[in-house]
């Protein structure tokens, strides 16, 4: 299946490879053979993917739902999960199309490697050139290793972390590591325990992100590794899995309740398209998770001359890492504020408001209809920037980045100034929102109008409120 603008199409190609997988997979033993450079064994490529036949096919290269016969908590909790999601996501299919053209192929696997890693380390999804001159890639999507992206055999296959950046890691594709390598687990099928496994490290190798002309595109893991969670003190401490992987009491397979870990992978993150499983329930943790991690204040400060001054600040709390933190480029957390006049009623100052698409007026050229609009706008996200050091949109453009972002434990605030003459009354009135979405309409946008995103695939980005607050004051 080739990705193109606004498309998924079955090409005649990857059926005749779809068939050749079948035939060669009837006689792979899977029983490993000299390492190779990507941490995979000989032998074991895209030939074994398609294989009906479990009993031969690598451990490594197992659908989610081989898995989920036995571990069915484990496997209900990720089907909802953003992992799950990962290449089923219509903007990083269009940006994926739109990143291969414009760079003639270099991109490569750059993306793909951690939206589908077993893809990308098992080369199942090629770059190459057509006979018309562009640049595509092949990207079945009736694979479950790259249609279902971030799959059991990710991380449980791991055998070994390089480097906590730009999926630096190895596989192992015979044997499956678990937490603890049981007895019990030993007669499923070949387990080790594996020590990265419930480290952060192995979070880190995806969520970690430099592009291939050095720009910071996501941070998380050194951000967590800076923060108080990993102070070294076993009674704070918290790592990844401890937030985004909570433990509770469940079946580890059916018949045998333990102790297990949630894989729900809750983030920041939605999904976009209308029958993605458990997309309202997604929904309510997003919002439970985001209204847990910032503490929102309005105060009276000091008057000037002409102007009552508002101060609005915000403080990233019970989090250990940035807010927001992942592909900050495309995130945006914000402050809207309106002070209204008590004795008129009249809305007399707004910020943080947005224009008739749906943007945030943040004085950049090109992002919103009227971009000087709101000089005030407190917002916080990260800025890319070109070769020319003009501002680009997407990640494979940048050449740097520049993060406007609140670290754990740190307050940011705006001071508003409301003019004297514009309030009537004895008191005002201040109600604050710290506001989240995942991506701003402008981005969409460009997909769309440059045909890698059919127009209305996604309905509106949610926004969300992670915290509100009114305020009334005296101002005589």
């Amino acid at each position: 299946m080739t990705l193109t603008p606004a498309t998924t199409l079955l090409s005649r190609a990857s059926l005749l490879a779809l068939i050749a997988c079948l035939a060669a997979c009837a006689d792979s033993e899977g029983d490993g053979g000299e390492a190779t450079s990507n941490g995979a064994t000989g032998g074991t490529t895209a030939e074994t993917t398609a294989s009906n036949d479990v009993e031969t096919t690598p451990n490594a290269l197992q659908s989610p739902e081989y898995c989920g016969q036995c571990h069915t908590a484990h496997y209900d909790d990720w089907e909802g999960s953003m992992h799950a999601y990962a290449t089923q996501d219509p903007v990083f299919q269009a940006m994926l199309v739109k990143g291969i053209l414009e760079t003639e192929g270099k991109l490569d696997q750059f993306c793909i490697q951690c939206h589908a890693p077993i893809a990308a380390k098992f080369e199942l999804s090629p770059v190459y050139e057509d006979d018309d001159g562009a640049w595509r890639v092949d990207f079945d999507m009736n694979n479950p290793l790259i249609g279902r992206g971030v799959v059991c055999t990710s991380c449980h296959s791991m055998s070994e972390v390089e480097a906590t950046v730009n999926a630096e890691f190895k596989l192992d594709p015979n044997i499956i590591h678990g937490p603890n390598g049981s007895a019990a687990a030993q007669e499923a099928h070949p387990t080790v325990k594996s020590e990265s496994l419930t480290s952060s490290t192995m979070c880190g190798t995806c969520h970690n992100v430099v592009n291939p002309k050095g720009a910071l595109l996501e941070n998380t893991f050194s951000e967590w590794y800076a923060s108080e969670f990993n102070s070294g003190d076993p009674n704070t401490d918290k790592s990844c899995q401890d937030c985004h992987m909570p433990a509770a009491r469940g079946e580890i397979v059916e018949g045998t309740e333990a102790d297990i870990h949630r894989h729900r992978f809750v983030g920041v993150d939605l999904a976009l398209i209308d029958d993605f499983p458990d997309k309202e329930e997604q929904l309510q943790l997003v919002t439970d998770l985001l209204r847990s991690c910032v503490r929102l204040e309005v105060n009276r400060t000091e008057d000037h001359d002409d102007s009552y001054a508002i101060r609005v600040s915000m403080t990233n709390i019970n989090n250990g890492h940035a807010l927001p933190s992942g592909s900050t480029a495309d995130r945006q957390v914000w402050v809207h504020i309106t002070v209204t006049d008590d004795a008129t009623g009249e809305v007399v100052y707004e910020s943080g408001m947005m224009d008739e698409n749906g943007d945030l007026m943040d004085r950049i050229t090109g992002h919103s209809t009227n971009p000087e609009g709101d000089p005030d706008l407190l917002m916080y996200s990260s800025l890319l920037f070109g070769d020319n050091d003009q501002h680009v949109t997407f990640p494979w453009q940048a050449a740097r980045s520049f993060e406007i972002l609140l670290q754990p434990g740190q307050t940011g605030w705006r001071e508003y100034l409301i003019p004297h003459d514009r309030i009537q009354g004895d008191q005002l009135t201040v109600q604050a929102r710290v506001r989240y979405r995942t991506f701003p309409p402008f981005l969409i946008r460009e997909l769309e109008e440059e045909g890698f995103l059919e127009p209305g695939l996604i309905g509106e980005i949610p926004i969300i409120d992670m915290a509100e607050l009114t305020e009334t004051f005296s101002v005589r």
